[in-house]
C-alpha cells in the first residue's frame, strides 16, 4: 500500500446532505417540546408511524425526566442568554447539581417520583443522548440507510469531493476521522465510489454478540450476529468515529451482581439497542445466549469538556485516539472538511502530530469562520473556497 492521507470531518460534510449544524441542532433541542414523542418502560425513546406522540395511557418515569430535560434547556437558555448543545452538556454533567436556579426549579416542579437532584440529573444524560441521536437525520428525515438503496442522485452535493477521493484512494491508504455521530458517511460504502473498501473497526464474522430481529409478518424473533470492535483495519479506507456513533453500544457481561464492560457493538435499527446478546456454552457445553439488559440508547460523546475525559476509556476511545495520532504522524497530507474549528483538544493533536511545517493540509469550507481561520493559520493550510460538489483534483 502506498502513502496515506488523513481526513478530518466535521458535521460540515453531512450539511449537504440536510443533517443539522451545530447551531441548527441548537434551535432543534431548544423548541423540543416532546409533542411527536415519548419514553417507553425500559427507557428508549419510542415515535409512532403516524407522527403522534405515542400513547401509553400513562407517563412514564422517563417522560418525567424527559420534562425536566426540557426544563432544564430552557433554564441553561436563560442563564446563558443562549444555548449551545455541547456547553449544555457540560453544565448538567458539572455545574447544574450546585446551581440555585436549578435547585429552585427542580424542587418547585413535579418530575414524577423522582426527589433526588442528582440522580435526575444523572439520567439526564441517557434522555439527552437520545434526543440528539433522535434529531439526527438527513434532509429527507432518514437517519439509517441499511434498506436504502444507492444511485449517484444520493449524492449530488458530494460529487467532486467523492471522485477526488476515489482518484486518491488508488494510490493511497485514505484514513477518515470524523467527528460526527450521523451514519452517513457509511452509506458511501454501498456507492460506486467506494465500492465495498470501507472498514471501521469493527467485524461480524465470527461474532459472539447477537440481537433479536423481529419478523412483523410470523411475529416472531430470530438471533443474528452484530458486529463488534476488533481495532482491525484491513481495507483502503479507514474509518475512526472519534466521538462515537448513534450505533454504537457497550456489551456488559454479569459478573456475580456487577455488569462488567467488555466490548463495543454496532446495532442495527431493528434490532434496537436493548436486545443484545451474547452466544456462550454452559459447564454441561449447552449453548446458551447471555442477555445484555442496560442498554437503551447508543453511546458517544458530547460536551466540550466531558467527552475528553473519555478519550482514554479502554474499549473504544482510547483506539480510536491512538489511531488518529499515529495517521496523522504518518499522513503525507491532511484534508479537513466541515470542521468549524471549535474543538480544542482535536486541535492540539493536530498541531502536536501532524508535521504541518513540512507536509500539505487543506481545509474545505464554503463560509470559514473565524476559528477555523486561526487553525488555518496555525496549519498554514491552503483555503479551498468550494462546496463539495465543486472540488476537483486540481485544489489538492
Amino acid at each position: 500500500m502506498g502513502k496515506s492521507i488523513s481526513l478530518l470531518l466535521g458535521a460540515g460534510f453531512s450539511a449537504p446532505a440536510g443533517y443539522p449544524l451545530g447551531n441548527s441542532l441548537n434551535e432543534i433541542l431548544l423548541s423540543c417540546t416532546g409533542d411527536n414523542f415519548a419514553f417507553n418502560t425500559d427507557g428508549r425513546l419510542m415515535i409512532s408511524t403516524d407522527g403522534k406522540k405515542p400513547d401509553l395511557g400513562y407517563k412514564t418515569s422517563y417522560d418525567f425526566q424527559f420534562d425536566f430535560c426540557r426544563d432544564l434547556i430552557q433554564y441553561f437558555n436563560s442563564l446563558k442568554g443562549y444555548f449551545d448543545y455541547e456547553e449544555f452538556y457540560d453544565f448538567f454533567v458539572d455545574d447544574a447539581k450546585t446551581d440555585p436556579g436549578v435547585i429552585d426549579f427542580f424542587h418547585h416542579n413535579f418530575y414524577g417520583s423522582e426527589k433526588d437532584l442528582g440522580q435526575i440529573l444523572f439520567s439526564n444524560k441517557n434522555i439527552y443522548n437520545q434526543l440528539i441521536s433522535f434529531y439526527l437525520k438527513d434532509g429527507n428525515g432518514v437517519a439509517w440507510y441499511e434498506d436504502d438503496a444507492v444511485s449517484m442522485s444520493s449524492f449530488n452535493g458530494y460529487l467532486g469531493v467523492l471522485n477526488c477521493l476515489k482518484e486518491m484512494e488508488e494510490e493511497n491508504r485514505i484514513n477518515v476521522h470524523t467527528l460526527n455521530h450521523d451514519l452517513f458517511f457509511e452509506r458511501l460504502d454501498s456507492s460506486e465510489w467506494f465500492n465495498g473498501k470501507l472498514c471501521d473497526g469493527f467485524e461480524e464474522t465470527r461474532s459472539l454478540y447477537y440481537g433479536d430481529l423481529y419478523n412483523s409478518v410470523t411475529n416472531t424473533s430470530q438471533k443474528v450476529a452484530i458486529p463488534y470492535y476488533n481495532d482491525e483495519y484491513k481495507k483502503n479506507i479507514c474509518l475512526y468515529k472519534l466521538h462515537g456513533s448513534k450505533d454504537y453500544a457497550i456489551y456488559y457481561r454479569p459478573q456475580g451482581t456487577n455488569l462488567i464492560p467488555e466490548t463495543y457493538v454496532k446495532v442495527p435499527s431493528k434490532i434496537g439497542i436493548n436486545n443484545l446478546y451474547k452466544k456462550i456454552y454452559d459447564k454441561n457445553g449447552d449453548l446458551k445466549y447471555e442477555h445484555c439488559w442496560i442498554n437503551y440508547h447508543a453511546d458517544f460523546l458530547t460536551g466540550t469538556t466531558a467527552k475528553i475525559r473519555r478519550y482514554d476509556e479502554p474499549l473504544l476511545f482510547k483506539h480510536l485516539f491512538e489511531h488518529f495520532i499515529h495517521n496523522l504522524v504518518v499522513a503525507e497530507k491532511l484534508i479537513i472538511i466541515g470542521y468549524g474549528g471549535k474543538d480544542n483538544e482535536i486541535n492540539k493533536i493536530i498541531m502536536k502530530n501532524f508535521d504541518y511545517r513540512n507536509k500539505p493540509s487543506y481545509i474545505i469550507d464554503p463560509f470559514p469562520g473565524t476559528n477555523l481561520k486561526k487553525l488555518q493559520a496555525q496549519l498554514n493550510a491552503k483555503f479551498i473556497i468550494k462546496n463539495l460538489a465543486d472540488i476537483q483534483m486540481v485544489d489538492f
